[in-house]
């Protein structure tokens, strides 16, 4: 039986294993502690929250960004008269096959306040969420192959936001980039584990029913 169970846990853990990550902002819940994918306490109507420490609002590789509110919005963000948030990942190397972000954002509100222009390396993505206040979010994107192409081409992911005259009150507290696809088991995996599982239990209840001597 722990040779089943010692199957069963393999099976759980064959998934892809990132071989290589890199970060901006420090996934501390915006600064003030704030959940993953949940609600956040910023004021609606002011916003200009800044959760930065010194050494975050002295970087100048995006992290400059993250964990304010609303960002690079004039008069309501403490990047002055900035519009744009630029986020730079470099020294990447140029062998990417494939590659995986995560971005925890807060607050868009497209179809109310209006779109951002959002690029990785130049090229256009859509950001036309609406997830609504006073909401965070993770998202989760697997990089096109032209982002792929482009981070060989330049050693580097520039990922711009351009606030396009959109009046949204928006966040950041991280971004992750890995050069593996998102982590999630392929589904003869899942197979794997259930079979794995299913033998402990019938073999639990043949102990239970064996009969004392």
């Amino acid at each position: 039986m722990r040779i089943i169970s010692m199957m069963a846990l393999l099976a759980l853990m064959s998934g892809p294993v990132a071989a290589a990550s890199w970060q901006i902002g420090d996934n501390d819940g915006y600064g003030a502690g704030v959940c993953d994918n949940c609600q956040h306490p910023f004021n609606g109507f002011t916003a200009n929250f800044d959760g930065r420490s010194a050494a975050e609002t002295a970087a100048t590789d995006g992290t400059q960004y993250t964990d304010t509110y609303s960002t690079a919005h004039p008069g309501f963000s403490p990047h002055g008269s900035e519009t744009v948030a630029t986020f730079s990942f470099t020294g990447l190397g140029n062998n990417w096959t494939v590659g995986h972000l995560e971005i925890d954002m807060a607050d868009f509100q497209a179809s109310t306040f209006g779109s951002v222009i959002t690029t990785f390396n130049g090229i256009t993505q859509n950001f036309n969420y609406n997830d609504g206040f006073p909401n965070t979010f993770i998202r989760f994107y697997t990089l096109t192959g032209s982002v792929v192409d482009s981070i060989n081409a330049t050693g580097e992911l520039v990922i711009t936001i351009d606030r396009n005259s959109s009046t949204d009150f928006y966040g950041f507290d991280y971004l992750k980039l890995s050069d593996i696809a998102a982590p999630v088991p392929e589904p003869e995996t899942y197979a794997m584990l259930l079979v794995g599982l299913g033998l402990l239990g019938f073999a639990s209840r043949r102990r239970m029913q064996k009969p004392v001597a």
